[in-house]
């Protein structure tokens, strides 16, 4: 049992891998893919990309390079993969950004990649604080992933492509789900141009992962500071070994654009005020819902109390949707053979417009025309993605606590 405030079951309701049939029937397809293969990963060093990582080294590829800028979480990435003892992989970590030059001159030094796995993302909502902001997302999530799937076709090899999207992309509410979407249009439009296999992943949100409102539950409780939770919000929770799980079924799938979970509303989707209930029952305390930061400072000035506040703040952040889905207009689920996983077909944009649009944020990102608002930079992404209505709040989630 993993330590209670850290279960992921808090958060997916969960003591097992949704997705356990799942590999049990693709786990022959995916050996075939990994076993003996050289594998490029971008972005490894995150909650979903480093879990993965793991996840494939069992399979014993021949080559595993990862490039993540966080340098950091690349160091704690290394020295775990060292201390499991891994042998028969070759190992290679480079701390660098995947849209420039280093990033590109590594790759090119190598033999072809048989597979490349991208996680590489700005992946907050919080993400649209400003113009500014809205440009680096932008930047990392659309004009980045473009240089390196060209880089990919042209310097590297990998005729299979996997990419993390979000289930934000879906009829997307805020920029960052647009930008996943047009990331998704970007791995596809590649694959086509060059040849290779590419698909992309929908998911709900990783219990616990790295800035993550779950992760936050447990750094509040650690320093005695009030827990919060939006009212009103339900979302879907998966585990970060559910997450790699997709990644790597997603591998064998090659006929669909994307793979989502199959997860039902009645049965797992969870108001985010009853996960901060459970996550603190697991700790041990009795969860008080307030409304305000002074009630739950009150309540914290009993130092010896089991009661714990949990501060519940409005519905009302600019970009989130008070549910999640993983299918937008337009687009269609189909059957893939597997119990948890669906397959959902979507339309694209034709490669010159998407060529067009990618152009154009390229030249506002890296400052060659100016943006006078962030209006201008929707615009341009709904050439690509129509069905980009952008949610109006009255907050922005670095307002909240």
């Amino acid at each position: 049992m993993v330590i209670g405030r850290f279960d992921p079951s808090i958060a997916t309701g969960r003591d097992h891998s949704l997705l356990a049939l799942d590999w049990d029937k693709r786990a022959r397809a995916i050996a075939d893919r990994l076993t003996g293969a050289s594998v490029l990963v971008a972005g490894g060093a995150g909650t979903i990309g480093a879990a993965t990582v793991r996840a494939l080294l069992p399979f014993g590829p021949a080559r595993l390079h990862v490039v993540d800028v966080d340098e950091n979480g690349l160091a704690r990435l290394a020295r775990a993969l060292r201390a499991d003892g891994v042998s028969g992989t070759e190992l290679a970590f480079l701390a660098a950004d995947i849209g420039g030059f280093p990033a590109a001159a590594h790759c090119a030094a190598q033999p072809s990649f048989d597979l490349a796995l991208d996680f590489a993302a700005v992946k907050h909502v919080r993400s649209e604080k400003s113009v500014a902001a809205l440009l680096h997302l932008l930047a990392v999530n659309v004009v980045k992933q473009d240089r390196f799937f060209r880089m990919l076709a042209e310097q590297a090899g990998a005729p299979r492509c996997v990419a993390v999207s979000t289930d934000k992309a879906a009829d997307p509410a805020s920029y960052m789900g647009a930008s996943k979407r047009l990331l998704e249009e970007i791995l596809h439009a590649a694959g086509k141009r060059a040849g290779f296999a590419a698909t992309t992943t929908r998911f709900a949100n990783v219990a616990f992962s790295s800035g993550s409102l779950l992760e936050s539950f447990a750094e509040r409780l650690t320093t005695r500071r009030p827990l919060a939770a939006p009212r009103e919000t339900r979302r879907f929770f998966l585990s970060a070994g559910e997450a790699a799980q997709i990644c790597l079924l997603a591998l064998a799938e090659e006929k669909v654009d994307t793979i989502v979970p199959r997860l039902g509303v009645e049965r797992d989707l969870l108001d985010l005020a009853d996960v901060a209930r459970r996550f603190l029952a697991g700790a041990g305390y009795e969860a008080i819902m307030v409304d305000t930061l002074a009630e739950a400072e009150a309540i914290l000035a009993n130092a010896g109390g089991r009661r714990y506040p949990v501060v519940l703040t409005p519905p009302d952040t600019e970009g989130d949707k008070a549910e999640e889905v993983f299918v937008g207009r337009g687009e269609r689920l189909v059957e893939i053979g597997l119990a948890n996983l669906q397959g959902v077909v979507v339309p694209h944009a034709e490669s010159e417009r998407l060529e067009r649009v990618v152009a154009l944020l390229a030249d506002r990102v890296e400052g060659r025309v100016p943006t006078a608002n962030a209006e201008e930079l929707a615009a341009i992404v709904r050439e690509v993605v129509p069905n980009f209505v952008h949610r109006a709040g009255t907050a922005r989630l670095d307002d909240r606590i």
